[in-house]
């Protein structure tokens, strides 16, 4: 079966990914700020007095921006859309989402880390903030009038108090990717292999995919190989019903074929997989990464949750750089590693040995 993939994905009330042929991007906010970040590292902030019609807007680079926002939850069905065509829109668009994990990147590649541990304060302590900056001169150009003031002086100042509210937070939160910054390149540039695996916990990498996945562990295998466990549940994640629109224009509900089901599951783990890879190899200078993906599942009789090896995959850097992502299968895409996988399309994954690096 085939699933249709728009351009812009609802993420809740005030998120939208917006995908289009140039990359994608995040956007957020609500009345009187805006903000977006892109995978080209872009990063636009507009704000604006609602009822006014003037806003302001700056595009600055984010690029040396690594910390980022949680990834949302899809698949909620604890509310019910009103909207069959609207429920139906957005449940396509969840699948879609994470069957083209691999298309994106959580940090941006090419990243000089010298220049980072050596680029100035966004603002000194005391001062105010860029954000805050824009804010105030934007709620002072757009001061009502003496007779609008009268009328619209309380609204006026709670609108401006949320822009001045939001702008602080986003400078606060500016600082402290200036600090956090700093020091991963300290760490990374220290060119030490406990240095890189503290930068990793420093970035919070595993926070990036961690909706998706249970646990991460990350270790050296040599000097330019990392080894990562990463546990993951595919029945706790992948809905076992799809949703699609009768003719009359009536929500149903079906349950997935195995086939089908299976279909999603496999480019599910292994655009995971490619999407850490491309994360890892973007921020530290390693040549490899052995994965080893685990899935947990409990146990029908006694209930009890095991942990079974289902993937592991060999991925070099080298053979990475030439795959063009956005236009494979994932689990396709496993051919160009030395990797070991059972997969069978009515029955899933099964157990398999670690790969010998």
């Amino acid at each position: 079966m085939g699933f249709n993939f728009r351009k812009r994905i609802r993420l809740g009330k005030l998120f939208n990914l917006n995908i289009g042929k140039s990359g994608a991007s995040i956007s957020f906010g609500g009345k009187g700020f805006r903000q977006s970040i892109s995978t080209r590292g872009n990063a636009r902030t507009t704000f604006s007095i609602p009822g006014t019609g003037l806003s302001y807007s700056k595009t600055v680079s984010a690029k040396k921006l690594l910390k980022k926002g949680a990834n949302r939850s899809v698949f909620d069905t604890s509310k019910a859309s009103a909207d069959p065509e609207a429920e139906v829109s957005e449940y396509e668009n969840d699948i879609a989402l994470i069957t083209t994990l691999h298309h994106f990147e959580d940090y941006p590649s090419g990243i000089d880390w010298n220049e980072v541990k050596n680029e100035d304060a966004p603002f000194a302590i005391g001062e105010t903030g860029p954000n805050t900056e824009e804010a105030l001169s934007l709620i002072d150009k757009n001061k009502p009038g003496l007779f609008k003031r009268i009328i619209a002086k309380s609204a006026f100042k709670e609108e401006s108090e949320k822009i001045l509210e939001e702008a602080r937070k986003m400078d606060d939160e500016l600082y402290k990717a200036w600090e956090n910054n700093k020091q991963i390149a300290d760490r990374i540039l220290t060119n030490d292999r406990e240095s890189y695996l503290e930068a990793l916990e420093d970035i919070k990498i595993s926070e990036e995919l961690g909706y998706y996945i249970r646990s991460m562990d990350f270790s050296y295998t040599d000097d330019d190989s990392l080894n990562v466990e990463l546990s993951l549940s595919i029945d706790d994640f992948i809905p076992v019903e799809y949703k699609t629109l009768t003719p009359t224009g009536r929500l149903s509900v079906k349950k997935y074929t195995k086939t089908d089901y299976y279909e999603i599951a496999n480019q599910f783990v292994s655009g995971l997989v490619l999407r850490l890879s491309r994360n890892l190899f973007n921020l530290l200078p390693i040549e490899d990464v052995l994965v080893n993906v685990w899935e947990s599942e409990e146990n029908k009789y006694s209930h009890v949750e095991e942990k079974r090896r289902i993937l592991s995959i060999l991925v070099d850097r080298e053979a990475f750089e030439k795959i063009r992502m956005e236009e494979v299968n994932p689990f396709d895409a496993l051919e160009y590693f030395r990797h070991e996988v059972r997969f069978v399309r009515t029955r899933g994954f099964n157990e398999v040995g670690e790969l010998s690096k």
